[in-house]
């Protein structure tokens, strides 16, 4: 297959990845890249934009959705595929990575769940876009000290495409070799539980209670683009143009363009497509809005958040009839408002243009977090809670007694202001620290107590408490 040719695939193959970030800070996982884990693919003979261009010189523009999609999965430039982007030395530094406090208290909060549903005695732990398995690896040692709830996990799945970060994961998780049971990479972890990687959160089982973790992973959907024309809704897409400059062999008048690179540009189509008549027309959100409104919609961040409610609502059991389990959102965006024209690229740890040397920049947008709301209650019999800031909502699960307790067993002043420093970090709300961007929201079953961290109180015994 060339290599136009298996970019024309992909753009319109779905894939769905994850990730998250905050200038120092990302992630990615995903829902679909099946063929990026299970083969080998050659090295790309040109780069991804070269690539990129030529799909766009013979079918036109293309959505942001595709061109993020190829960005970021491409089976053989894609930027999460075959590299690691995380910590000083890769392009960002996400929240687990800053403080064991954060994947502790994200353990917390999952034990605070199991007991407001009656400690369930089968439960799976689900984590979207694990990036290099900090979160999940502090969740496990957090339960540790919870043995009632420890010995109901009956198993770990993983949700991630990326070959090299499911390798990062095992490394980090456990001792034993991988195996491939089915044509999914499996293992145990260090604290007896299986593990099972999935490139697809469909292939993950649902025959048991589910608690599942999406930590910067809606960020890294694709989303689609539209304007608010007078002629109606327009997609804004991506194209792309080679700058023309004058050489010493031109003629006078004359400019030459070979050896320059593709500059891509967001246009507006003036016509309709399928899409521009579906998207905005699906929510009485967009439809009111007034001529040059511009929005960002992600059907596939709707697919995943439909996904989510419909575990928890299918696990009834007698004493919980509207479903069993949870899911915790934890990403950047606003709270209410719908997102406009927040694509960004992050390398190296600073901002960068999107459409800057495609492939080699993590991409993201703002998450709707109302849009996930009104689909997951749409959906099932799920109750939908926040999204609050995370600095509140760590401050709820005890982060300030946790981080004192943490200082005081360091020996060094430089320990004690290294606690202190991660503690302000994850929690600080001052401009657009991570306290006030990055945002929580659950979904429960409906019906039940209303979850810690959203104005809701521990339910049950803490009997067991090591």
């Amino acid at each position: 297959m060339s290599l136009i040719a298996q970019a024309f695939f992909c753009l319109r193959r779905p894939s769905f990845l994850s990730r998250g970030r905050f200038l120092v800070v990302r992630r990615l996982a995903s829902h679909g890249a099946n063929a990026a884990s299970q083969q080998s693919y050659p090295q790309p003979q040109k780069k991804l934009g070269d690539i990129l261009a030529d799909v766009i010189k013979t079918t036109g523009p293309i959505s942001v959705a595709a061109y993020m999609r190829q960005c970021l999965t491409n089976p053989a430039s894609g930027y999460y595929i075959n590299k690691d982007p995380f910590g000083t030395e890769g392009d960002f530094i996400t929240s687990p990575e800053i403080s064991q406090m954060f994947g502790e208290l994200v353990g917390v909060w999952v034990i605070t769940q199991w007991m407001a549903q009656g400690k369930p005695q089968n439960v799976r732990l689900i984590e979207l876009g694990p990036g290099r398995g900090t979160l999940i690896r502090d969740m496990l040692k957090a339960f540790q000290s919870f043995p009632p709830f420890k010995n109901t996990i009956v198993d770990i799945c993983l949700v991630e495409a990326s070959p090299t970060l499911r390798t990062t994961q095992h490394r980090l998780l456990c001792d034993s070799a991988p195996t491939e049971t089915e044509g999914f990479m499996s293992s145990t972890s260090r604290y007896g539980m299986p593990i099972t990687w999935y490139a697809n959160l469909k292939e993950a089982p649902r025959d048991v209670t589910s608690f599942i973790i999406a930590h910067e992973f809606f960020d890294a959907l694709p989303i689609h683009q539209y304007e608010h024309t007078q002629n109606g809704w327009r997609e804004v897409m991506v194209d792309y143009s080679v700058p023309q400059v004058a050489t010493p062999l031109s003629l006078p008048g004359q400019t030459r363009s070979f050896d320059e690179k593709p500059k891509f540009h967001l246009t507006v189509l003036p016509y309709s497509t399928p899409s521009s008549k579906v998207g905005p027309e699906s929510s009485p959100r967009y439809k009111k809005l007034p001529v040059d409104s511009k929005i960002e919609i992600s059907p596939e961040s709707w697919d995943i958040a439909k996904e989510l409610a419909q575990r928890i609502s299918e696990q009834i059991t007698p004493n919980s009839p509207t479903g069993t389990g949870s899911a915790l959102v934890i990403d950047y965006g606003p709270a209410e408002t719908i997102p406009v024209n927040t694509l960004r690229g992050i390398k190296g740890h600073h901002f960068v243009s999107p459409f800057e040397e495609p492939g080699t920049a993590d991409l993201s947008a703002d998450v709707d977090f109302t849009a996930l709301k009104l689909v997951a209650e749409q959906e099932g019999h799920v109750a939908v809670h926040g999204a609050v800031e995370q600095g509140d909502w760590l401050h709820a699960l005890g982060i300030g007694a946790r981080a004192t307790v943490l200082a005081n067993q360091q020996t060094t002043p430089e320990g004690k202001d290294r606690i202190a420093k991660e503690y302000h970090r994850l929690v600080e709300r001052s401009g657009g620290a991570m306290g006030k961007i990055y945002k929580v929201m659950a979904f429960t079953p409906r019906g039940t107590p209303t979850p810690v961290g959203f104005g809701g109180d521990v339910i049950g015994s803490d009997e067991g408490v090591d």
